[in-house]
């Protein structure tokens, strides 16, 4: 396959397949590393394209180096590429004990980085080179497109990452391009703003009822009442060598909320994903999750509370998002208003209301107020608060 070169398929016992990019056997047995790796791409044409570009990397890669009549597997030879092969490769690398979704993320930036400056020299790099960079990852796919700020800071945030590595392997050149890069800032992408509201959740509902979707109004309701990540409610499908639980083609079904997460005293206990930290539910103070409970028959109250109705299994990420966004768009939700914007929305609701930070902390799910701080959207009823009290303080001090 030309435009995959080296990938290889091997079947799994269900009869789907697992890929790899494979190095040559000559050049194997030469003592060239990798030997092979293992390609983690959705089944879309976004991740063929991925698959492609990567499978090219690594074949041209394997190429340049037995051109050169090496007989030792690569290493350093002072570029931006060589530093990202290192990183993926290491054993010692903090790539190598990333969850599988943060190392797939950090890999589309890794692509990224080693097509467009994979060849420069770290020793010869300097401030306007990292700027450029910045300006480059982000600039819009077409002319007419919108500029691509995430794009540029993950770029970024994965190039702070290899040049750190290379500082902790000791090379001279690494050290130098960190001091440079930690007297650089670069611009933030703009930060969302969008709530999810109330009322955009019982629009969802409705909607969701009356097209037939009741899985999509349990785990609305679940996110925005009780605060919960998107990940923790309807779980997430792992690479998985091994077959067990809820499996599915080489993934396994994890972290999403279980039936028996449920007490005898409707308390739901869920623990965080993101942050380990456990937390408590009771729900018979949210009357709007015990009524979408309640539409559920006992007997389908078992295993994962959230399954996808034409499957019968755990959603996919995509596949719900996209439900989401249909029923939403029916319900008249704004577009600007995202499935993940039920979380900031419950955090800012409490806020509000008047709820103490270390209370919303606990609720969310946080390690500490900080980060409750920062999905808290702040609305007209926490300034008018503030400023409320601030009138009765002058009106107190004149009386």
């Amino acid at each position: 396959m030309t435009d995959f070169p080296g990938l290889k398929r091997k079947r799994n016992k269900d009869g789907s397949y697992r890929e790899y990019w494979e190095a040559r056997s000559d050049l194997a047995k030469r003592g060239y590393q990798p030997k092979a790796v293992r390609l983690h791409y959705p089944d879309t044409p976004e991740g063929a394209a991925q698959k492609s570009s990567r499978c090219q990397v690594l074949q041209a890669e394997m190429l340049a180096w037995a051109a050169r009549g090496n007989h030792a597997a690569p290493g350093y030879d002072g570029t931006m590429l060589s530093l990202s092969r290192l990183f993926q490769t290491n054993e010692d690398s903090p790539f190598r004990t990333m969850k599988w979704n943060s190392r797939d993320n950090v890999l589309k930036s890794l692509t990224i980085i080693e097509q467009s400056v994979g060849a420069r020299q770290i020793a010869k790099l300097l401030g306007p080179d990292f700027k450029r960079w910045h300006s480059q990852f982000g600039a819009p796919k077409k002319p007419d497109a919108p500029a691509r700020p995430w794009r540029a800071k993950h770029a970024m945030d994965a190039v702070r990452q290899l040049i750190s590595y290379g500082v902790t392997l000791g090379h001279d050149d690494c050290f130098r391009a960190d001091r440079i890069l930690d007297k650089i800032r670069f611009k933030s992408p703009p930060a969302r703003t969008a709530v999810m509201t109330v009322e955009h959740v019982s629009a969802v509902r409705k909607t969701a009822h009356a097209e037939g979707w009741p899985s999509v109004a349990l785990a609305t309701v679940l996110q925005f009442e009780l605060a919960m990540r998107q990940k923790d409610v309807i779980g997430e499908w792992e690479p998985a060598e091994i077959e067990g639980g809820i499996y599915y083609r080489g993934r396994r079904w994890v972290n999403g909320v279980l039936w028996s997460d449920i007490d005898a005293n409707t308390v739901l206990r869920k623990v965080h994903t993101k942050t380990g930290f456990p937390v408590e539910h009771d729900l018979k103070l949210h009357p709007a999750v015990l009524e979408e409970i309640a539409r559920v028959p006992l007997e389908k109250r078992i295993g994962p509370m959230i399954i996808a109705e034409r499957t019968g299994e755990p959603y996919k990420h995509r596949n719900f998002t996209d439900r989401w966004r249909a029923i939403a768009d029916k319900a008249g939700v704004p577009k600007t208003v995202w499935n993940m914007d039920a979380r900031a929305g419950a955090i800012t609701e409490a806020y509000d209301l008047g709820a103490t930070e270390t209370d919303v902390m606990k609720s969310a799910g946080h390690k500490n107020r900080q980060t409750s701080a920062r999905y808290n959207r702040g609305t007209i009823e926490q300034t008018s608060r503030v400023a409320q009290l601030r009138l009765a303080k002058r009106s107190e001090n004149k009386s």
